[in-house]
């Protein structure tokens, strides 16, 4: 808002940085700048103030689908006031000389302009698409549309306004389509997460199957050891009973071969001994043949005293001795 300070026949005008002043005097404007501070007679002088910063204007209006359906769009737009000198000239925005604030309402005439132009563009973009087009994409298109039909505005250009931002905030239908989405996407979503459910369960039950064939898989396989190990025990015992029986069929064989051996031994010596006796015997009886008796009692005379039993004292008379003789000559004949 401009400051202005009234004096006798004069007055002082200040303007902030981002307004410009324009003293319009005789038929003629005059920019005074952002941020100028002059004095003027009040006399025969009218001020105008435009503000040059950014302006945000937001709206929001109804268009309809090509099925008939309505929906809100909700928009904002950066307006800037590139020329305030032609802005002064097509809109109103003089102010007081007395309180400096302005005699109209022209930011709220450049909102309403601005609006209807978007407002006029977005309806032309929207009447050759379906509610579900304009719900799918309808925050680029409506975008889009607004921009185009804006930059082509000679009116606009010429006014000294540049719109130098445009966004589409929302897009929505009517309360009960809209319920009617919210409800079916509710819907899609509980049906998603029964099915992400049921998928989970049936991933379960498939582990868990999966869990109990391995284990079955796994005590298949166990005993299957098990039984190859209870054949191989029980070759491994029936193989060393074999070499045990075997092995006590060899020491056995060894045993009655060695008391073969033995016994075959003590035959040949028995037998040895038999023929060198008899040989012995034979020898001495060939002896015994060609001798004469007295030198054949003296050799026989060892072998009857050893066939005798042993004798402490013996007394020996004559006639036993003689009769004893007489024996001994009767058996060596």
């Amino acid at each position: 808002m401009t400051t202005i300070r009234r004096f006798p026949f004069v007055s002082h005008a200040t303007s902030t940085a981002t307004r410009v002043l324009i003293q319009a005097r005789g038929g003629t404007l005059i920019p005074r700048g952002a941020g100028a501070s002059f004095w003027f007679r009040p006399l025969g002088t009218t001020l105008s103030e435009v503000p040059v910063e950014d302006l945000e204007l937001g709206t929001i209006f109804t268009v309809t689908t090509v099925d008939r359906q309505e929906v809100s769009v909700q928009a904002a737009l950066t307006v800037r006031i590139a020329n305030p000198e032609a802005a002064a000239r097509r809109m109103d925005f003089s102010v007081a000389p007395v309180t400096g604030e302005w005699n109209g309402r022209p930011l709220q005439q450049l909102h309403d302009r601005i609006a209807e132009l978007a407002r006029q563009y977005a309806t032309r973009a929207c009447a050759s698409l379906t509610l579900e087009a304009v719900l799918e994409s309808g925050l680029v298109t409506m975008r889009e549309a607004i921009a185009e039909g804006i930059a082509a505005e000679t009116n606009l250009r010429e006014a000294g306004i540049d719109v130098v931002g445009i966004r589409v905030v929302a897009v929505r239908p009517d309360d009960e389509i809209e319920r009617a989405l919210q409800n079916k996407v509710r819907e899609a979503i509980h049906a998603e997460s029964d099915r992400a459910t049921y998928d989970r369960r049936a991933q379960a039950v498939d582990r868990e199957r999966a869990i109990k064939e391995n284990e079955l898989n796994n005590r298949t396989e166990l005993a299957r050891r098990e039984a190859e190990l209870v054949e191989l025990s029980g070759a491994n015992e029936r193989r060393r009973t074999e070499q045990e029986l075997e092995r006590d069929e060899l020491r056995t064989r060894a045993v009655v071969a060695n008391k073969k051996l033995g016994v075959d031994a003590r035959v040949d010596e028995i037998v040895r001994v038999a023929e060198a006796e008899n040989t012995a015997l034979a020898t001495r009886l060939e002896e015994y043949r060609g001798a004469d008796l007295p030198a054949l009692l003296a050799a026989i005379a060892p072998d009857v005293l050893a066939a005798l039993p042993s004798v402490e004292s013996l007394t020996i008379t004559p006639d036993m001795l003689a009769g004893a003789l007489g024996k001994v000559l009767e058996q060596a004949r």
